[in-house]
C-alpha cells in the first residue's frame, strides 16, 4: 500500500543513509516510500546490470541534469541545487540523488509534481549512459511497450492485405486462421472492391485499416471479386478482437513458401510452427524468410525462429559486463530441410539480425538485400514500483562465428537495393524477392539433378 512518509519518518530514513538534508525535509512533503524505493531500484539496476561500467558521479550528474531540466520546464528560471564534490564514491553519490530530490521539493514545492520529479531524476541517470536504447518509459508507455511485444489486440476481421501499384485492386494476401474473415468464407487471393459501400481503389493502407477495424461485435460489409467475378452478395464479417500475428505466410509460384516476420513477440515460435506446417502441407519445396523492416523483439523468440532453420550448434552468444559469455544453442526442433533465402534491409535490427547472422554463419540460407541496421546489443525491461519501466542494455551479442555486428550490421550474400516504387512481398514488383526466388529456383533445380 502506498503510504506518505511524514517529515519525522522521512528524516530518520534519510539520516540513516547519511543524507545532509535529512533534518529539513519538505514541510508538506509528498515524497513516499515508493518514491525512494524507485530511486534505489533504478540506481542499483543500472550500476549492477548495465553492460558497461558506470561511475556514481556519472549517474549523479545525470540525475541532477534531469532534475534541473524538469524544474526549468516548470517555470523555474535558474534552479539551484547544492554542489557536490568532484570526487564521490558510489554510495554517497546515490545518497546525493535523494538529497537533490528532497532539496528541490523543499525549495520549489509549488512547481513540482513528485512523480514527475522522480522520473526526471531516473531519466537523467539513464541518459548519462549516452545509450539510445537505455530509456525510461512512463507507466502508460511501458504498458504499451510490453503490450506491443506480447501482441497488441484490436477489433478487426483478421486478414493481411496487398495493394496493387498505382492505387489499384486490394487483394487479400492471407486470411488468418480461425479469424472472422475465415469464418465468413473469405479466401486468399480475394479482391475487396468495396468496404461498407466505399470503393477501395486508391485508398492507403491506413485508410483501409480504418474501414476494416472497429468495435468487436460490429459488422462490416465487403464486396468481393473472386477469380475475376464479383460474388452475388456482399460478405458480412463480424469483427472480433484480433491479435495481429508476428508471422504470416503464403504460397508463391514455384512451390515457394513465403514467410513474413514483422516482430519477435512472445508467440513468434508457435506462430512460425503453424505457418511452416501449413506451407509444407501445401507443397512448399523452398522458403523465403522476409525480415525486412523487422526491428526485433525478444531474444528467446529469435532463438526459436533460427532453430527452425539451423539444426544444431550456437545461434547466438551474449557477453555481459562480468562473467563468461553465455552461448544459446539451437533448440531440438525439426528444421525445414529445404533451400532458404532471407530478405533484409536497413531496418532489419536486433533479434532479426540474430536470426540473419546465424543463418549466414552456418550457411543455412542465402541473405539477400542491403546491409542491416547493426544493433548488436541486448536490452531487458525492468518494471518500477509506480508502473513505469526502464529498458537497459545489459549485454553485447555475437553471431555463431564470433562477429560483433553492433554499428556494423550484416552485409548480405547478395547485395541488391530496392527501388522506392517496389511493393513488398509481391513477385514482379519486389526486386529483392524476385532475386531470392531466382536463387531458390536454381537451388531446387540443382537438387533435382
Amino acid at each position: 500500500m502506498k503510504r506518505t512518509i511524514g517529515a519525522a519518518v522521512l528524516a530518520v530514513v534519510l539520516l540513516s543513509r547519511g543524507n545532509v538534508f535529512a533534518a529539513t525535509p519538505p514541510a508538506n512533503s509528498t515524497l513516499t516510500g515508493l518514491n525512494i524505493i524507485e530511486l534505489e531500484i533504478a540506481w542499483t539496476t543500472l550500476m549492477s546490470l548495465y553492460y558497461r561500467p558506470l561511475s556514481g558521479l556519472q549517474l549523479l550528474e545525470g540525475a541532477r541534469t534531469g532534475v534541473v531540466s524538469y524544474l526549468k520546464s516548470r517555470g523555474v528560471a535558474n534552479p539551484v541545487i547544492p554542489a557536490v564534490p568532484a570526487k564521490i564514491d558510489r554510495w554517497k553519490a546515490e545518497d546525493a540523488v535523494v538529497s537533490d530530490v528532497v532539496f528541490a521539493l523543499r525549495r520549489y514545492p509549488k512547481n513540482i509534481k513528485t512523480t514527475d520529479l522522480i522520473d526526471a531524476a531516473v531519466a537523467g541517470e539513464l541518459a548519462s549512459t549516452h545509450d539510445p536504447y537505455t530509456v525510461l518509459f512512463k507507466p502508460q508507455a511501458y504498458h504499451g511497450f510490453v503490450k506491443f511485444l506480447d501482441g497488441s489486440k484490436f477489433g478487426g476481421i483478421g486478414v493481411q492485405l496487398a495493394l496493387d501499384d498505382g492505387g489499384g485492386a486490394v487483394h487479400v494476401a492471407q486470411v488468418f486462421p480461425s479469424s472472422p474473415a475465415e469464418k465468413a468464407g473469405l479466401e486468399d487471393g480475394d479482391v475487396i472492391s468495396t468496404i461498407d459501400g466505399k470503393a477501395t481503389a486508391g485508398l492507403s493502407s491506413d485508410a483501409l485499416r480504418g474501414l476494416l477495424r472497429g468495435a468487436p461485435g460490429s459488422a462490416v460489409q465487403l464486396a468481393i471479386v473472386r477469380e475475376g467475378k464479383e460474388l452475388p452478395q456482399p460478405v458480412s464479417v463480424e469483427r472480433a478482437e484480433i491479435a495481429a500475428p508476428d508471422v504470416t505466410g503464403r504460397m508463391l509460384p514455384g512451390d515457394v513458401g513465403y514467410i513474413r516476420l514483422t516482430s519477435f513477440g512472445a508467440q513468434v515460435g508457435s506462430e512460425l510452427d503453424a505457418v511452416l506446417a501449413r506451407l509444407k502441407a501445401r507443397g512448399a519445396r523452398s522458403y523465403v524468410l522476409d525480415l525486412r523492416d523487422n526491428g526485433g523483439g525478444y531474444r528467446d523468440g529469435a532463438i526459436q525462429v533460427a532453430s527452425h532453420f539451423i539444426g544444431t550448434g550456437p545461434i547466438v552468444s551474449t557477453q555481459e559486463r562480468n562473467g563468461p559469455p553465455t552461448i544459446y544453442n539451437a533448440l531440438k526442433i525439426p528444421t525445414i530441410g529445404a533451400p532458404l533465402a532471407v530478405l533484409v534491409n536497413g531496418d532489419t535490427a536486433s533479434a532479426s539480425e540474430i536470426v540473419a547472422g546465424a543463418i549466414q554463419d552456418t550457411k543455412a540460407g542465402t541473405i539477400v538485400g542491403v546491409r542491416t541496421f547493426g544493433k548488436g546489443l541486448v536490452q531487458e525491461a525492468f518494471a518500477l514500483p509506480d508502473g513505469a519501466g526502464m529498458k537497459l542494455t545489459v549485454a553485447r551479442y555475437f553471431t555463431p562465428s564470433g562477429r560483433n555486428i553492433d554499428g556494423v550490421g550484416i552485409t548480405p550474400d547478395v547485395v541488391l537495393t530496392q527501388p522506392n516504387d517496389s511493393r513488398t512481398g509481391q513477385p514482379g514488383s519486389d526486386p529483392q524477392l524476385d532475386r531470392a526466388l531466382q536463387l531458390l529456383q536454381a537451388n531446387v533445380s540443382e537438387r533435382g539433378t
